[in-house]
């Protein structure tokens, strides 16, 4: 008996950490605080951009990062909110981060991911992996 309820308590914590992965972290709300880091511009960003994006689930990992990020117009400058989720040990940042605008792409400082646009869609490259389609959330 406790081994079956010793199951069914794994399997519900299990179905609860896959349902919160299925939520967004950050969208346009967390996004319209003050950002504490702005980015840098070399060139202006393509408006697409612009906005809230949510990495698309890549089929070739079994415990995939979670990647967002909100890049906002504030004032004269941009801001990027980011969001990362280790799929492995569930550690998470959440924060404004630095990030170097250069048209197409931007890259955020944090973990030098690179955000670009490509054929009127935005796609991300890690430092190992990728391209991985982001989806926008606004």
């Amino acid at each position: 008996m406790r081994r079956i309820i010793g199951i069914a308590c794994i399997a519900a914590l299990t179905l609860c950490l896959c349902a919160c992965n299925g939520l967004n972290a950050i969208g346009p709300k967390e996004a319209t605080g003050k950002p504490s880091v702005y980015a840098k511009v070399v060139k202006a960003p393509d408006p697409l951009l612009v906005g809230c994006y949510v990495r698309s689930r890549p089929s070739e990992y079994n415990r995939p990062n979670k990647y967002e990020f909100c890049l906002v117009k504030e004032g004269d400058g941009y801001a990027m909110l980011y969001y990362v989720m280790d799929g492995k040990t569930l550690a998470t940042f959440k924060d404004w981060t630095g990030a170097v605008i250069n048209g197409d792409s931007v890259t955020a400082e944090y973990d030098g991911s690179r955000y670009f646009v490509k054929d009127g869609k935005v796609w991300q490259m890690t430092t190992t992996g990728g391209p991985h389609r982001m989806l926008r959330m606004d």
